[in-house]
């Protein structure tokens, strides 16, 4: 439960049997987890370097416990603050991008980008990089990206790659899993190899191939306009660091969707940020993929756990329990 602020499961056992049994010795504490007294000393000395533990005055024991409104809060404030670098880190990158297509969309023709016009000539172009890519192609999906006619373009391209030994990794915002061809494809896709992560939301959609190349959209809200091949180094380290960034933070497709301390989901978290930020619920369902009525019945549940009889309350309250993501 303690995972997320860096407690693994054997250093959480060690530590709450110690706030239970304070006059225990680390060969008490070993026998009741059934750990061996090496590893129970182990953890005593990791949950001390944790400052959870401190020297105590008993001569039978070598520590004793922290208050946990004290340790936690200390190790929770450190998690807090590497959250809140990656999420910077993260928004400095989408905004680079942003910028970046939207210079190369304007129309100029430089070294290092090529526009294509229309979906015809995106569809060559990736025809080109499934036989052109010697060692890995990586994707970004949004799910209002991701048409029938699209993944039936794709699937012969990517099952190439594969056949090559080129890796595939790809990443979906969550909601694709309440469209069962989207499921079904991503079995398909990892089935033969490919790998497949999730998260909330999908900032554009972008394929990144061998770290030398970047296609992104043209008009990422129109993507049958075609799209832009970049190949400036620059942009394309921009890109791809930003798509490992996603990627580590990203849930393995298949897995459960981990919940946080709170219970709350990535899901959750995204969508109280977008709501504080003052976006209607109409945007908050599009950049998270799903139906307005999915956004109102997860509001709704938020309310109900908060106890609150407003949006505002709620607001207020989740502010309060630091719930919201930024």
């Amino acid at each position: 439960m303690l995972e997320p602020i860096g407690l693994s499961p054997t250093l959480e056992a060690i530590y709450r049997t110690m706030l239970r049994h304070r006059d225990w010795n680390t060969e008490q504490i070993a026998e009741h987890l059934r750990l061996s007294v090496a590893e129970t000393k182990s953890g005593l000395d990791e949950l001390a370097q944790l400052m959870l533990l401190a020297p105590a005055e008993s001569a039978d024991r070598e520590f004793r416990p922290v208050n946990p409104a004290l340790g936690l809060t200390t190790l929770l404030a450190h998690a807090e603050e590497e959250v809140e670098q990656r999420r910077r880190q993260i928004s400095a990158a989408r905004s680079a991008m942003a910028v970046l297509a939207a210079e190369a969309a304007d129309g100029a023709s430089r070294e290092g980008f090529v526009r294509l016009e229309g979906i015809d000539a995106v569809r060559e172009r990736m025809e080109q990089m499934a036989v052109s890519v010697h060692v890995e192609c990586v994707s970004m999906n949004p799910v209002a990206a991701q048409s029938p006619t699209a993944k039936r373009a794709s699937k012969p391209l990517n099952q190439l790659l594969l056949e090559r030994g080129v890796s595939v990794r790809s990443i979906y915002q969550q909601s694709f899993s309440n469209d069962a061809d989207l499921v079904d494809y991503a079995e398909w896709l990892t089935g033969l190899g490919g790998e497949l992560r999730t998260v909330p939301i999908v900032p554009t959609l972008m394929i990144i191939y061998d770290r030398k190349g970047v296609l992104v959209p043209i008009d990422p809200t129109a993507t049958h306009l075609g799209a832009i091949d970049v190949t400036g180094p620059g942009v394309v380290a921009l890109a791809t660091a930003l798509f490992e960034q996603m990627w580590q933070g990203a849930v393995p497709f298949g897995a459960a969707v981990p919940r946080d301390q709170e219970g709350l989901n990535p899901t959750e978290r995204q969508m109280l940020s977008l709501l504080s930020d003052g976006h209607t619920d109409q945007v908050v369902a599009r950049r998270l993929g799903v139906s307005l009525s999915t956004v109102r019945r997860l509001m709704a549940g938020m309310m109900e756990r908060l106890s609150a009889r407003s949006r505002f309350q709620a607001g207020v309250k989740a502010a309060e329990r630091g719930w919201f993501c930024y």
